[in-house]
């Protein structure tokens, strides 16, 4: 069953503005000179696109059934590979272009031998070359092969069978001929029925999606796993489908569209992008050469739209561009907060989801990171993407990224893109096509630990609703503090020197003594680390409630970080040679208890991260 989820999805969205787009054309006619396709309804049309990763995206009438007629070549032509061998069936049948029709007589006048198999004559053929095999048929095996491709029984439109049979006199024609110069080793009536018969094979749009999708995931089924064709023989069908697959429009197709792509005057075309998907237009209403009309516009859309030509160089496809994705349940900001914050965000954590990307992010890589995030929309707020290790966001990308943007805002939803300096072309898309706007809202922060603490201060928010702003908490509210009695906080607070530090003042450097602690009475502080002489990198962030400085008190040492005030800050700071060594004794417990929480929760953040 296809995945409901694609149904908000933006390929799944374009797909249908694209149906939309092309639903009243009404050019070209369906084909006539078999007549009992002349009774199709001409207004039929279904888009369907089926992913390597199996998911199916389809709008229209993608259920409704046709004849494959010449879609059905290709099909053939890996059978025979996979019976014969490549040497064989080339001595057989070329794999140049024609340049003629798809009925022409298209014959080497030396050999007899014709063109390539996408031309009937080549068709002809390579049915010649099917066999039975094990008590099966060779009509049976060609059904049970198209079955392997679409997963499901495949069976022949009797009528249509019929009519071909009847008005066949040309393609009778070339068979004789093939006969003639024993390109045909056998009775050429009865490779003529199987000819006959596999045209007349009832498929979908939906079908031709899977079958195309097959090819593109080098010859298995993406979506039961079973091999519809060896590895080996996917290139070669793929490659006499880009060179001849649209007949005497090959050309020009490979030119404008870029994908291997086959034709049937059924009013199919199904394409392929080797590794990313296949896609299959249904439309009957053909042009001149035997195309279906909307199927070329349609495809050559999605071709300029994502920039799917096939000579566009792709380095990473699909699940290889999803490095790490975590909730803010399983992985924290580096903002320290107090116990009641953490056991909410453990419970709530999950409406925040964090996405690490790597590599290039193109069509079909981005599809695969959307549907994953598309995933969990309905129990999730706020979606961070982390572009850090992304090499290159294509304009494809872009597209489809800014379409996820405007459905989930819609829906009061957000998505924060970090580590986009060097982003250049995409952060442009996004100011230019969706506003700044959207580009004030998406592009907010610089790196995913501050972008974690906007999305968890949200969360927190409506849970915590008495939260007094800017509070001021005094010592015996300070964890490392519990367990001591009135006499000994007392003691303490006497010891201390109350200390107040501006917005942005640095309270200690990198290599100072360490020979105090700070309890943080008010405000909030950031322990940062220097990165080199232009970058920092924020260890953590402390308020109201808080102690930092305090693992010195186990070694006397140099200060290793520094700290800075975020806030007008005001403190105790506490020197340990005036702490009495029952109180000492006392807060070195507590911390212990303290380190080992924090020790817990980064084990949790190593395993979702790695």
């Amino acid at each position: 069953m296809d995945a409901v989820y694609n149904i908000a999805s933006p390929l799944q969205q374009y797909l249908e503005r694209l149906h939309e787009k092309y639903r009243s054309l009404d050019e070209g006619k369906v084909a006539d000179y078999i007549p009992e396709l002349s009774h199709v309804d001409p207004n039929g049309f279904g888009i369907a696109l089926v992913t390597v990763d199996g998911d199916v995206y389809q709008v229209g009438d993608t259920r409704e059934a046709f004849t494959i007629q010449s879609i059905s070549k290709a099909i053939a032509y890996g059978l025979a590979l996979a019976d014969h061998g490549v040497e064989h069936v080339t001595c057989k049948v070329g794999v140049e272009p024609s340049g003629d029709a798809f009925n022409s007589i298209s014959l080497d006048p030396d050999t007899g031998q014709p063109r390539n198999p996408m031309i009937n004559a080549g068709a002809i053929a390579i049915a010649g070359l099917i066999h039975d095999r094990d008590g099966v048929s060779r009509v049976q095996r060609m059904l049970d092969t198209l079955s392997r491709y679409t997963g499901h029984a495949i069976d022949i439109n009797d009528a249509v069978y019929r009519s071909e049979s009847k008005t066949g006199h040309r393609n009778r024609a070339i068979a004789h001929l093939l006969r003639n110069f024993n390109i045909l080793e056998s009775d050429p009536d009865e490779v003529l029925e199987l000819y006959f018969k596999q045209c007349s094979m009832n498929v979908t749009c939906r079908d031709l999606a899977v079958i195309a999708a097959c090819l593109a995931n080098n010859g298995v089924n993406p979506i039961t796993g079973v091999v519809a064709l060896e590895s080996r023989h996917v290139e070669k069908v793929l490659s006499v489908m880009g060179s001849c697959g649209m007949y005497d429009y090959s050309g020009n197709w490979l030119y404008r569209v870029g994908m291997p792509a086959k034709s049937g005057v059924g009013g199919g075309i199904v394409a392929v992008l080797p590794g990313q998907f296949g896609l299959a237009v249904f439309s009957p209403r053909l042009d001149e050469l035997g195309n279906s009309v909307r199927g070329i516009r349609v495809c050559a859309d999605l071709s300029e739209e994502f920039g799917l030509h096939l000579y566009h160089a792709a380095r990473s496809t699909s699940s290889s561009v999803l490095r790490v994705k975590y909730t803010a349940a399983q992985v924290g900001s580096r903002k320290s907060r107090r116990e009641q914050e953490c056991k909410l965000l453990t419970e709530h954590g999950h409406t925040i989801r964090g996405y690490e990307l790597q590599g290039d992010l193109l069509f079909g890589s981005t599809e695969s990171v959307i549907r994953e995030l598309m995933q969990h929309e309905a129990d999730s707020q706020y979606f961070i993407v982390d572009l850090k290790r992304v090499v290159e966001v294509h304009h494809s990308s872009a597209i489809l990224w800014l379409q996820a943007i405007r459905t989930l805002h819609a829906k009061g939803k957000h998505i924060l893109f970090t580590s986009t300096q060097d982003k250049y072309g995409f952060v442009r898309h996004m100011k230019h096509q969706g506003g700044m706007e959207i580009a004030d809202v998406v592009f907010r922060f610089e790196d995913s630990d501050h972008a974690l603490e906007w999305c968890e201060d949200r969360v927190l928010e409506p849970l915590l609703p008495c939260v007094v702003p800017n509070p001021l908490i005094d010592l015996e509210e300070q964890p490392i503090c519990k367990g001591l009695d009135d006499n000994e906080l007392s003691a303490l607070k006497a010891a201390c020197k109350p200390v107040r530090f501006r917005r942005g003042e640095t309270v200690f450097m990198r290599h100072d003594n360490a020979d105090s602690m700070y309890f943080l009475n008010q405000g909030s502080v950031e322990v940062i680390v220097k990165v080199d002489t232009l970058r920092e990198k924020r260890m953590t962030t402390l308020s109201a409630g808080m102690v930092f400085g305090e693992l010195a008190m186990l070694n006397r040492n140099k200060r290793a970080a520094e700290v800075r005030a975020i806030t007008d800050t005001f403190c105790y700071e506490l020197k340990f040679k005036d702490i009495d060594d029952a109180v000492r004794t006392k807060m070195l417990v507590n911390l212990a208890s303290l380190l080992a929480a924090k020790i817990d929760r980064d084990a949790l953040e190593i395993s979702a991260m790695y």
